[in-house]
């Protein structure tokens, strides 16, 4: 908290004005957020058309506001009124308007019409994609994806790049993030996870008869308030693709898709997507909210958070001893039909999978390996748009021994490229390392949190250690010192190693005491 704000001291009138200007661009900001959500969740058909162009509006005109020069002047009236505040006050201000002008600077290289053209365009792609899905065809989809991938290089050369055109599109989402230098990472991490893919042991699904989206509903509406995301901030819907996204303080949108032969695939994207929205409410919790400080550090933090609570969490003994007996009443099953023993091998079973976001935790990062080396070389031009289904099959048979049978289990499974989304894919596995990371220094901080976890599903002392040492920090730290922060140390994968072995280590023993 600030001691000019705490001391009920008047701000300079300067920094007054930068703030209203700044809360009415993240006010509109958020109006689109809620025409997206609608667009996925609610709107119909016929609509899409109109709304795309409703959000290329907004989109424009949130552009506009940030590059004004009348913005800038406000931001440079603020910054020289900080020498006015209280010496133990400058501090912060400097950084939150640091934060500001280097996301203002990206702005300012985007022309207005472009934003419009980009935002417009992914909203009608995303209908495309759902169809040409639903057909199983990427030639339904591959015009307009080669459209998208044309304006994602004009936007990295927008941006400007030393390396290659990638990198621009990277630093979206994870700042200052080099492609090469994530090309050895993973390269490290895919020869660590090979041996632990091939001593992993298998088990059957438990569920011998479809569960009803009515009761795999029930169930899953219990998980977000259980985790600590109240229904009074909170929602869960259904969607293609699973999201999650923040319409504004107190306002947390969540969805999941069902599957009557696997229900486990839509616990747990709501346990994924709840971690993303605990962030974000975390994160609207921040004193002054909102301000350029209370927004989400990066795609990767972002990602750890709801990797933690599908994984480490979601995936724990503990947590499925208290959720057990409400799993089978939920689902109207007996332990006769659903044992817990098996039900637990089965979470934690590790198996070559086509669809990454149904992927276990061992393979996924597989997966993501897969999708970084794809849209790098598709980006930088190294491959084409029609080359997409031949080498991504080829990838899978390569990576996985799987043979692809149609587009929607290959290509088009995914919805990130439908959203020009560019770089998103290797922050998940950079999530994973983080997370991994994290819930360990949790659990040496508090050795008995799993009793509990088991006992009476209190997660409320992991939620507030996440709260103390990630949510409330907002981009206050930079990526590195925040994990050095909260951990004691710089990022580091033998967490995620150790976490994957011990985890096969454990279902296997389980298995062999069958």
């Amino acid at each position: 908290m600030r001691e000019a704000e705490n001391e009920s001291m008047a701000l300079p009138q300067s920094i007054e004005n930068y703030r209203k200007q700044y809360r009415k661009i993240k006010l509109f900001q958020d109006i689109s957020s809620v025409l997206h959500w609608d667009s996925e969740v609610m709107m119909p058909e016929e609509g899409r058309e109109y709304r795309s162009s409703q959000i290329a509006a907004v989109a424009e005109l949130t552009h506009d506001w940030m590059t004004d020069q009348t913005f800038l002047a406000q931001i440079q009236g603020a910054k020289s009124s900080i020498k006015d505040l209280p010496e133990s006050d400058r501090g912060i201000w400097n950084r939150e308007l640091e934060i500001l002008m280097e996301e203002k600077e990206k702005a300012d290289k985007l022309p207005s019409e472009f934003v419009a053209e980009f935002a417009k365009l992914t909203n009608l792609a995303h209908a495309e994609w759902a169809e040409a899905k639903k057909e199983k065809k990427i030639s339904l989809f591959s015009k307009r994806l080669e459209e998208l991938v044309n304006l994602s290089k004009k936007q990295a050369d927008y941006f400007g790049y030393t390396t290659e055109p990638y990198d621009a599109l990277l630093d979206n989402y994870e700042r200052g993030a080099k492609a090469s230098q994530i090309q050895i990472l993973f390269n490290d991490l895919k020869n660590s996870l090979i041996p632990i893919v091939a001593k992993a042991p298998r088990f059957k699904s438990p569920f011998q008869k479809p569960i009803s989206i009515a009761n795999q509903t029930k169930f899953c509406n219990r998980l977000p308030s259980i985790l600590g995301l109240t229904s009074k901030e909170s929602r869960l819907d259904i969607s293609n693709h699973p999201f999650s996204t923040s319409l504004g303080k107190g306002d947390k949108r969540i969805t999941t898709r069902y599957s009557e032969s696997d229900p486990l695939s839509s616990i747990f994207g709501v346990l994924h997507e709840t971690g993303h929205s605990l962030y974000e409410s975390g994160l609207s919790k921040m004193p002054d909210w909102p301000n350029p400080l209370t927004e989400y550090l990066s795609l990767g933090i972002h990602e750890s958070q709801s990797r933690l609570w599908e994984n480490q969490v979601g995936r724990s003994l503990p947590f499925w001893e208290f959720m057990y007996p409400i799993l089978l009443k939920d689902f109207e099953m007996s332990e006769a039909e659903l044992p817990f023993k098996q039900l637990y091998q089965y979470i934690n079973s590790t198996e070559k999978s086509k669809i990454r976001v149904e992927a276990d935790q061992v393979t996924y990062n597989l997966h993501i390996i897969l999708r970084f080396e794809i849209e790098r070389d598709l980006i930088n031009g190294k491959i084409r748009v029609n080359d997409l289904p031949e080498i991504w099959n080829s990838k899978m048979k390569e990576s996985f021994g799987l043979v692809i049978d149609n587009d929607a289990e290959g290509v088009l499974q995914d919805i990130h490229w439908s959203m020009g989304a560019f770089g998103y894919f290797p922050t998940y596995t950079l999530g994973n390392i983080f997370s991994a990371q994290f819930f360990k220094k949790f659990t040496d901080e508090f050795p008995d949190s799993h009793n509990k976890f088991s006992a009476n599903g209190d997660f409320s002392d992991l939620l507030n250690w996440l709260r103390k040492h990630i949510h409330s920090k907002g981009k206050i730290l930079t990526i590195e010192n925040l994990v050095k922060d909260a951990t004691g140390e710089p990022a580091n994968a033998k967490y995620l190693i150790s976490y994957l072995e011990e985890k096969v280590k454990e279902v296997s023993i389980s298995n062999e005491l069958n």
